[in-house]
C-alpha cells in the first residue's frame, strides 16, 4: 500500500511538471485571442510552426540585410511587411505581424 501511494504521488507531481512545461510553452506562442485555449497537442504542432516562422523570418532578415548592405543600409526590417505578413498568416489566420528593432508584435487584422 505505501508503494502504490509513493508511485501515486510520484506520478502526480510528474503530470503537474509536464502540465507546467506546457503552460510556459504556451504562454509563448502568438494566437488570436491571445487566450484561446488549446490541447497539448495543438500547442506542440504551433510550436513547430512558430519555430518555422521565426527562423524563416531570421533567414529573410540575414539575406536583405546582406543584400542591402551592398546597395544601401536603408532597410530596418530586412524583410519587406507584404512578405513577413504572408508567411505569418499562415502560421496564424486572422493576424498581421509587425517587427520593431528585432522584436515581432502581432495585432488582429482589421
Amino acid at each position: 500500500l505505501a508503494r502504490r501511494v509513493f508511485t501515486n504521488s510520484r506520478e502526480r507531481w510528474r503530470q503537474q511538471n509536464v502540465n507546467g512545461a506546457f503552460s510556459e510553452l504556451r504562454k509563448l506562442i502568438p494566437t488570436h485571442p491571445p487566450d484561446k485555449k488549446l490541447s497539448k497537442n495543438e500547442i506542440l504542432r504551433l510550436a513547430v510552426k512558430y519555430i518555422n516562422f521565426l527562423v524563416t523570418l531570421l533567414n529573410d532578415q540575414a539575406q536583405d540585410k546582406n543584400r542591402d548592405s551592398a546597395e544601401d543600409e536603408s532597410s530596418t526590417t530586412g524583410l519587406d511587411s507584404n512578405k513577413r505578413n504572408r508567411i505569418f498568416k499562415s502560421f496564424v489566420p486572422g493576424t498581421s505581424i509587425t517587427v520593431c528593432n528585432n522584436r515581432c508584435q502581432t495585432f488582429p487584422r482589421r
